[in-house]
């Protein structure tokens, strides 16, 4: 019979589930965990968090993984100063800080606005932000802003919030956090702008160039 001598039995169906699980990854796509890793890591609230620490007069402990109080345990500033600053960073800053696109000029203009508003908030606050000694009527909110201030530890914790805010904005300039995402950044120091650095001046006046 013919079905009896056939030497070539008709083909089993191939599955192709595998094939269709191991399809080939376009290249440059970048997957959403991928994406989410670089948010969280150029997150500023992280920033943020450890500075909040820092101004309590903390530091991290790798070996134990807690935060532990440095020295004496004394803080950079009291509570009411380390209270405006994080709320004052914070609603200033979120992902869109780093994420954003900005350029040299507008993020001079940004960096010119914070030294301006914590210069007057200092000034303003002498007394109730601990820079001079407490006065007669402290306690009941009453603050006459009289004494030395304590120049030194004003500069120190200004400082402190110039440069978190610098590290911050600076990932914007010419886009450079939101262009690294989608992979088509190449990376450049982006405290220089491809320059050199120049000695000498302050925040205002020496860092930026206009």
């Amino acid at each position: 019979m013919i079905f009896g001598n056939n030497k070539n039995p008709p083909q089993q169906p191939q599955d192709n589930s595998e094939m269709y699980n191991q399809q080939e990854v376009p290249m440059g796509y970048t997957s959403e965990a991928s994406v989410s890793n670089v948010l969280d890591q150029i997150d500023p609230q992280s920033i943020i968090d450890n500075f909040n620490h820092a101004l309590k007069g903390e530091y991290f402990n790798k070996e134990k993984g807690v935060w532990e109080f440095a020295g004496d345990g004394t803080p950079l500033v009291n509570d009411s100063c380390r209270s405006w600053i994080i709320s004052y960073l914070t609603a200033i800053m979120n992902k869109s800080s780093t994420l954003g696109t900005i350029d040299k000029l507008q993020f001079s203009s940004l960096m010119d606005g914070i030294i301006r508003n914590v210069t007057r908030e200092f000034v303003s606050n002498l007394e109730k932000f601990g820079f001079v000694p407490k006065g007669p009527d402290y306690l009941n909110s009453n603050y006459y802003n009289r004494g030395i201030p304590d120049s030194s530890r004003m500069d120190t914790v200004a400082e402190a919030i110039y440069q978190r805010a610098f590290m911050i904005y600076s990932r914007s300039v010419n886009g450079m956090d939101s262009r690294k995402i989608f992979g088509s950044l190449s990376m450049h120091d982006p405290m220089m702008f491809g320059g050199s650095q120049q000695g000498g001046g302050g925040w205002a006046s020496g860092l930026f160039k206009r």
